[in-house]
Parts: structure tokens; C-alpha cells; sequence
């Protein structure tokens, strides 16, 4: 049985003006937790269940579907991205930001969030999490009773993916390609590899030639050491947004930005950082990442200037974004 609590967002401004801005519809939020099957191939395939923020747009659907992981380690009490998904559902979309299955179940005291982070790191596990989060909405919209029931389109779904999340994104973004659902879009947020010192575990720059599907990656300065670094600067480095963007080899429909002079951390919303600048880099990352998605999989063709286009080169020559070389030409929408 699924514990479920509805609560009513505030209203979005009446015409979204850019591509973070809010759209027309009010949201609901509801708190679901979402069972899932034993899974063998990782210790936390043994869990039962993944934690989930669902978003809706008050109104008739159905909507596209986008589903958001969070950073390493630890809950989505730690990373909030409820600003992402109030943002995009206020646009049209229904947009889950899911917990992996370690974080869910293993918090002891309201004091600590996950204290075993190193339990949560198959890759196996928890990109399938990520689709079968995908297919239980999907499955829900078809249900009566559901919140969720007529809500969702089946086919416009997107991913998006922040730092660890990426990483797990990306390994889903391949496995949906034969297993399903069909994806329409990939957003990976300053994605992250998974290393031990100078040993690559299990490589998410390998598999990247196989995405298919349309991509962009958006990086932060990767400067923060330790962690927090990129991967060229060291073994106690673990981002790798270049490096991935470069292997996407297999879409023509790629883009690389990075968010000039902004940090790892800048991606949450609501943000608790306070350094100079949160706010505007914040700004750039939602900017870029949601018109990737409202474009792709909401079909929006009011975002194409800023895919590569005439919007993205304002906001470089304003010294906000540096845009990597040998994306996509700006699309154009009939």
C-alpha cells in the first residue's frame, strides 16, 4: 500500500518568460514510497521499496513524465530539488524526484540521514530503480484510483541526473534503450564517476558511447577538492562532465555548457548554499537543463535559442555559461 500525502504549490507566474521560469498551472506535491523487487546484483537490492516526491500539474493531462536522482550521499532531505520539479510541473510536466532504495530504508534517527552511503553504489540496482520508478507512474496513470491516473504520457519521458545521479542516469538512459520505457531525453547535472583513488570501478565513460538518445551535460567549474574535482586533477577526483560529454559518441543530439564560476552543490534548489553567485548559477544550471527537457520531451519550441542558438551565445558573451564545443546546431520547430 502506498503512503500518500497531497499538498497544493503555489501558483506560477502567467507566462513563463524563460525556460526556468514558472509556467500557468498550480502543482500538487505527494509523498509516495514506491515498492520495488528484490535484487540481488547489490546489498541494497534487498530493501524493499524507494521514497519518491511526485509532482502534478493541476489540470488534464497527460503530461510528460521526468523523473530526477539526486547527489551522493545520503536522501532527498539532504539534496532538495523541489525547485526543479515545481518549476517544470508548473510547465506541464509530472516530475518525480526519487530517493535510491538505500537512502529510504536505512536512516536510523531523524538526526541522521543514510549512515551507510558505500551500501547505495550498484549500478545495477539503482539505474533499474530509476526505470522502474518510470514504470510504476507510468502503470499509475492507467489506474483509476491513482493521483496520477490519465497524468501521464507514456511516451515523452526524461531523466535527469545530479552528480551520483547522473552517473546512475546514464547506465539507465542505456538499459531503457532495450527494456524500456523509451526515453526522449537525458540531463546529466555536473555528472560524477565512480572511483576509488586512481582505480575506475565501473565506468560510466565507457558505456557512454551507447546513449542514443538526446543529451546535455552541464558542468560546474570542478574545482573543489576533494571529490568535488575533476577527474584530471586527481585521484581524489571524481567529476568527469567533459570527459562524459566527449564520449557521447553515439547522439549527434548532444550539448555541453558549463556554468561559469559555479560550484557542485550550486545544481539544488532550494539552494543552502550562500557563496557569491548561488543565485544566478542556480539560475543557469535549471536555465539549460529544463529547456533541454521542455524541448525533447515536451515538444516546446520556444526554448530552441537556447540550444545553442542565440540565447545560449548571449548568456556566453555575458561571461554566464562557456559552451562546449561540437554540440547540436540550435534546432528549429516548424
Amino acid at each position: 500500500m502506498l503512503a500518500i500525502a497531497s499538498a497544493a504549490a503555489g501558483v506560477a507566474s502567467a507566462q513563463a518568460q524563460a525556460p526556468e521560469d514558472f509556467g500557468p498551472y498550480a502543482v500538487q506535491s505527494h509523498q509516495v514510497s514506491i515498492p520495488v523487487p528484490v535484487d540481488p546484483r547489490g546489498p541494497e537490492g534487498v530493501l524493499p521499496s524507494v521514497n519518491a516526491e511526485v509532482y502534478v500539474p493541476v489540470g488534464t493531462g497527460p503530461y510528460p513524465l521526468v523523473q530526477i536522482s539526486h547527489a551522493w550521499p545520503g536522501t532527498l532531505r539532504e539534496f532538495p530539488l523541489s525547485g526543479w520539479a515545481n518549476r517544470l510541473a508548473s510547465r506541464g510536466m509530472v516530475v518525480i524526484v526519487s530517493d535510491r532504495r538505500a537512502g529510504s530504508n536505512l536512516t536510523p534517527s531523524p538526526s541522521l540521514d543514510q549512515p551507510a552511503d558505500l551500501v547505495d553504489l550498484s549500478t545495477d540496482v539503482n539505474s533499474e530503480d530509476i526505470l522502474r520508478v518510470l514504470r510504476w507512474a507510468i502503470a499509475q496513470s492507467g489506474a483509476p484510483s491513482s493521483f496520477l491516473s490519465g497524468q501521464v504520457d507514456s511516451t515523452r519521458v526524461a531523466i535527469a541526473g545530479h552528480s551520483l545521479g547522473a552517473y546512475y542516469a546514464t547506465f539507465a538512459a542505456i538499459k531503457a534503450q532495450t527494456e524500456g520505457p523509451a526515453l526522449s531525453a537525458l540531463v546529466l547535472l555536473d555528472p560524477s564517476d565512480e572511483r576509488l583513488g586512481a582505480n575506475t570501478l565501473d565506468s560510466s565513460l565507457s558505456v557512454s558511447p551507447q546513449v542514443k538518445i538526446p543529451t546535455i551535460v552541464l558542468a560546474s567549474e570542478e574545482n573543489q577538492h576533494p571529490v568535488m574535482c575533476n577527474m584530471n586533477q586527481g585521484t581524489d577526483c571524481t567529476l568527469v562532465a567533459p570527459q562524459q560529454y566527449a564520449a557521447l559518441t553515439g547522439t549527434a543530439q548532444r550539448l555541453g555548457i558549463k556554468i561559469v564560476g559555479s560550484v557542485h552543490e550550486d545544481v539544488e534548489d532550494p539552494s543552502t548554499q550562500t557563496a557569491p553567485g548561488t543565485a544566478t548559477h542556480l539560475q543557469m544550471f535549471e536555465r539549460y537543463g529544463m529547456a533541454w527537457i521542455e524541448y525533447w520531451a515536451a515538444g516546446d519550441c520556444t526554448v530552441t535559442s537556447y540550444l545553442n542558438g542565440s540565447s545560449a551565445l548571449a548568456d556566453q558573451s555575458a561571461g554566464q555559461i562557456s559552451i562546449f564545443g561540437g554540440g547540436l546546431p540550435a534546432p528549429t520547430c516548424a
